[in-house]
């Protein structure tokens, strides 16, 4: 063979090698959620088994749930994104936009099969997760075991912890007039109801170190700044599994939980591969995946039965801490957060 003649067997080698990697990269998608430990335990718990199972690859991203700049994707036709983890209120924006495409029916069919608030037409629940009360056993011995307790600083001198926002807040505030979670939407549509929110708000404030940041209200409770505090349960429990902290959580107390939702993003470049991966976690066992290392709950209520029982305890969704437990309404929030925010804004600054 000549010299020519095995450059130009050698181009069509390459142009053969090129074509199959162009393939192999078209077997894959990009599915977007909230970062850090949360990435690591979907990639661990249900993405490495898909591909296993698809062969197909899940190209990993982080956002921090910024409907806007979906829909700037969306509006300027350069899409990146395929599959994205959003709370439950920026589903129902979204879907009411256009920005996601419909669920298979097949998958919706079994909406029966899901907990409340954990399947939509445009959504399937990523991750149940809970803001709750939590307190340090090394310093309380025996803690607080309602809001309202939360709430008297007599009983449990000391700061405490709040999230600086109205959306999870005003919650709290009312399981602390005596409002059980199940009645609190109930309450806060009421006249006045609102109002009586924020005159219990009233009441704590002077005791309140507020937080944004959640390792922030960790910080905050390990170094004694604050008694207790509301904070995302996964966090707690994490940290106790990594520090070996004694932060407990009280269950009993009442909590809400609220809903990320897996969406396929309105014009997907990967549409068919993100939906495969959504048929394969519409299954209960693999569903289970996710909370298996990581103490969020998800939609099925099938998932629970390939968790062991310390792995279920840990869930919010749980048979034990369920019962003390509601529902975020996310169509109250859709409908109210922008108004809610800034009236506690300015309440903030006063």
């Amino acid at each position: 063979m000549t010299e020519k003649a095995i450059w130009a067997a050698a181009a069509i080698v390459a142009v053969v090698a090129a074509g199959t990697g162009t393939a192999a990269a078209e077997e894959s998608f990009t599915a977007v959620g909230w970062g850090g430990s949360w990435n690591e335990a979907y990639d661990k718990g249900v993405f490495q088994p898909f591909t296993k199972e698809s062969g197909i690859k899940v190209v990993l991203d982080e956002w921090e749930g910024e409907i806007a700049k979906l829909r700037a994707q969306i509006e300027s036709n350069s899409i990146v994104y395929d599959l994205v983890s959003t709370e439950a209120p920026g589903l129902e924006v979204g879907c009411a936009e256009g920005l996601f495409e419909k669920l298979p029916e097949a998958i919706y069919a079994q909406k029966d099969e899901y907990l409340p608030g954990t399947i939509h037409p445009c959504g399937i629940a990523s991750d149940t997760w809970a803001t709750v009360m939590v307190y340090d056993g090394n310093k309380i011995k025996d803690g607080p075991k309602s809001w309202a307790e939360f709430w008297d600083v007599e009983k449990f001198p000391g700061k405490r912890g709040l999230l600086g926002q109205a959306q999870y807040t005003l919650e709290n505030a009312m399981m602390a007039a005596g409002v059980a979670p199940a009645d609190v939407y109930t309450e806060l549509k009421k006249p006045g109801g609102v109002d009586k929110a924020f005159a219990m708000l009233d009441k704590i404030k002077p005791n309140v170190v507020w937080w944004t940041s959640s390792t922030k209200a960790l910080q905050n409770l390990s170094a004694g700044e604050v008694v207790m505090t509301d904070l995302y349960n996964a966090r707690v429990t994490s940290e106790n599994e990594k520090n070996k902290t004694n932060f407990v959580i009280a269950w009993d107390a009442g909590f809400f939980y609220g809903t990320d939702m897996w969406a396929l993003v309105k014009g997907a470049p990967h549409a068919a591969e993100a939906t495969k991966f959504l048929e394969f976690f519409a299954k209960p066992e693999n569903q289970a995946g996710f909370p298996r290392y990581y103490a969020y709950g998800v939609g099925h209520k099938k998932a629970a039965e390939f968790l062991t029982e310390a792995e279920q305890q840990r869930l919010p969704t749980s048979a034990a801490n369920l019962p003390h437990g509601a529902v975020y309404d996310t169509e109250f929030w859709a409908e109210n957060k922008e108004a809610l925010e800034q009236r506690f804004q300015a309440w903030l600054a006063q």
